[in-house]
């Protein structure tokens, strides 16, 4: 039920440590849900992928600055896929499920401008877009038109937009690797919308 799988996101700090929820089935098995219960109800599912410059200060400022990041640009695409946001639910809004991350030996990163910068260090995640969007095109042809005000922060070098064909748990396990793999704690872990406040 989405509503207690919300809930659970929420509310997992005051129940687990760190390790145990980096490892807890039961968590993971709330992110998974969802993200399926929106893809049956319609969206569209896309890794979105942020690359960044040489960034100066320490693993976690960079951390929190590629954060801010990816919620910016979370708020900057919004309008353009939603009509009069403020009249629509968290549930009708598009959802992004993402966090730092380092790279695997796949084929598709070895292109990816920056991936050699922050020690490999990027943002990706699960950008899922509604069936009310306000256009046909998918989010890979919206990104390419909205780049300059994407990169306008002046700290990306890239922003990569895949297709991604559906299992939810698998899909969620993979965004959430680097929490899995202890890299990351859990509060690192970016969940959008988290309130209206970001509509």
């Amino acid at each position: 039920m989405p509503a207690e799988s919300v809930r659970l996101l929420n509310n997992i700090n005051n129940r687990h440590g760190e390790t145990t929820l980096a490892i807890n089935p039961e968590w993971l098995a709330a992110a998974a849900e969802m993200i399926e219960t929106r893809v049956d109800e319609g969206f569209e599912p896309s890794m979105l992928t942020l690359m960044f410059k040489d960034m100066k200060g320490s693993e976690a400022s960079r951390r929190r600055l590629m954060t801010k990041v990816a919620t910016d640009i979370y708020s900057d695409l919004l309008p353009r896929l939603i009509k009069r946001i403020k009249s629509k639910t968290l549930m009708e809004l598009p959802f992004f499920l993402g966090c730092v991350d380092w790279p695997v030996p796949k084929k598709h990163f070895k292109g990816l401008d920056g991936i050699h910068h922050n020690d490999g260090m990027h943002f990706g995640g699960l950008y899922l877009v509604p069936p009310i969007a306000r256009t046909a095109s998918n989010l890979m042809d919206i990104v390419e038109r909205s780049r300059p005000v994407l990169m306008r922060s002046g700290l990306l070098t890239a922003i990569h937009v895949e297709p991604v064909s559906f299992n939810p748990e698998k899909a969620t396990r993979y965004v959430l690797k680097s929490l899995e793999r202890f890299r990351i704690s859990n509060e690192e872990v970016l969940v959008l919308p988290r309130t209206r406040s970001e509509m």
